[in-house]
């Protein structure tokens, strides 16, 4: 059976090295070339055992071994997973239990390959274990101790064999082991993912609404394939003087009352201070856009006095109140219930119009500082240049302020990110309280519509793969 992978994908499952990473734009085929790298060494090592890995349990169950276990069947590979295979297939009892474990058959050979899948945020798992060959799919949230371990258990026989397809992280350590290194065992490619549209993959226009999407930086690291730092510096890289209007795109310079009152809302007590800002979406065609008319900053005020301010300083709107997960799992102002309960109250007994949004025990937590950090830059400018977030500076000054000086912490080498507040308290609240509500009105871009690889119209010759044939 052929299938026609792209001259890159063909490229790196041939690859001389010893340890080889594909760093790949969205959609540049990484887990397809994944699986055929663990495929090819299933079909050239049938008596190998094989290790793969992701950098989450969603990751691997979701993505990686989804990926994986389509291409095993399509090549009408038998499979197994978490247990012992059948006893029709001739092997012997090896394992005391076999949890995590993946066995796939050639029914033409009739040979057996063990494979172990494990999750890489925890290197210690993976100490008992032993292996030839190894895919890791999407490391960059896993500890580079994680690959030194993998590295210590190729020791199963003379065949050393690994690659590691995955989205750059900035100059971390797959950068530095992968690209840097100057051991002629270590080798890269970078594949942006321009080339899935050239190729035929994805379209010219979907592209196009992904580079919409992202931030300038974060579209070099997610289209681009390019190592650059989204948690170093300016944590708000992408505002600049054409997010500060005194007056909102489509004319309003105060908010008006036929559309919500937007407010996004962070909860302190003390000693840093509650701080709410207050915005709209315009009217068509500019209902993409967010601007931002003020905002509500008290020292040691309960959440019960922040909305009585917002009801005398904004009176008579419907209000969609936006936060994060800790205004509604407790309480900031000690007043007995949550957060939330408290605006509600209050709102309620002023007989006022609202709706609340926040993340709750079902969402588990909030989202990732970054990815809100991203989330923010990508509508202060995205990758094309269009501005969607504006806000007037001097009735937001805490907001402009956060936008000029926060900042990120050299302390996290897991991806997650910590904001700067430079020691001073009234800074990062109003950034926070903007992004929890922009968030949940603008999420970030989902990837829904990619082209089947292998029926794509536009698939070339070059490259043909063929397996299992």
């Amino acid at each position: 059976m052929k299938v026609r992978l792209a001259p890159w994908q063909a490229s790196s499952i041939n690859n001389p090295y010893d340890h080889f990473a594909f760093f790949g734009g969205v959609a540049a085929g990484k887990s397809c070339t994944g699986s055929h790298f663990a495929l090819k060494m299933i079909k050239t090592h049938p008596e190998k055992t094989g290790f793969i890995g992701a950098n989450t349990y969603d990751q691997l169950s979701q993505a990686t071994l989804r990926e994986f276990f389509y291409w095993v069947e399509f090549y009408n590979l038998e499979f197994v997973v978490d247990k012992r295979p059948p006893m029709g297939w001739g092997q012997t009892r090896t394992l005391k239990k076999y949890t995590n474990t993946i066995h796939v058959r050639n029914p033409k050979t009739g040979t057996v390959t063990l494979i172990f899948a494990r999750v890489l945020s925890d290197e210690n798992p993976l100490r008992g274990i032993e292996f030839s060959w190894y895919w890791l799919d999407e490391t960059r949230d896993t500890p580079e101790i994680t690959h030194d371990v993998i590295i210590s258990r190729m020791r199963e026989s003379d065949l050393i064999k690994g690659m590691i397809t995955t989205t750059t992280n900035g100059e971390d350590w797959t950068y530095k082991r992968f690209c840097q290194s100057r051991s002629l065992s270590y080798g890269s490619i970078h594949v942006p993912t321009l080339k899935s549209v050239e190729y035929g993959i994805i379209t010219q226009k979907y592209y196009e609404t992904m580079r919409q999407t992202y931030s300038p930086l974060m579209a070099q690291q997610e289209l681009d394939a390019m190592h650059v730092n989204i948690l170093g510096g300016k944590a708000y890289y992408a505002a600049s003087d054409e997010n500060r209007r005194f007056e909102a795109p489509w004319g309003d310079t105060v908010p008006d009352r036929d559309r919500p009152l937007i407010v996004g809302c962070d909860f302190n007590f003390n000693p840093a201070p509650c701080v709410w800002v207050v915005g709209q979406i315009g009217p068509p065609p500019f209902q993409d856009h967010i601007h931002w008319f003020s905002e509500i900053a008290m020292n040691e005020a309960s959440t019960i006095d922040m909305t009585y301010q917002l009801l005398s300083r904004f009176p008579n709107f419907f209000y969609r109140i936006f936060g994060d997960v800790s205004g509604g799992m407790g309480t900031t102002s000690n007043a007995g219930v949550t957060d939330y309960n408290q605006i509600s109250n209050v709102l309620a007994q002023a007989q006022a119009a609202y709706s609340i949004d926040y993340f709750q025990s079902d969402d588990k937590s909030n989202p990732k500082v970054r990815s809100r950090v991203e989330n923010l830059n990508s509508r202060l400018k995205n990758a094309v240049g269009e501005i969607r977030l504006t806000y007037d500076p001097t009735q937001c000054p805490l907001l402009d302020n956060d936008f000029k000086m926060v900042g990120w912490k050299q302390t996290t080498t897991t991806g997650k990110g910590k904001l700067d507040s430079g020691g001073d308290c009234n800074r990062t609240h109003a950034s926070d309280a903007a992004g929890y509500a922009v968030w949940k009105l603008f999420p970030p871009f989902v990837i829904t519509e990619l082209v089947d690889s292998i029926e794509s119209p536009a698939r070339k010759e070059s490259g043909l793969m063929e397996l299992f044939q």
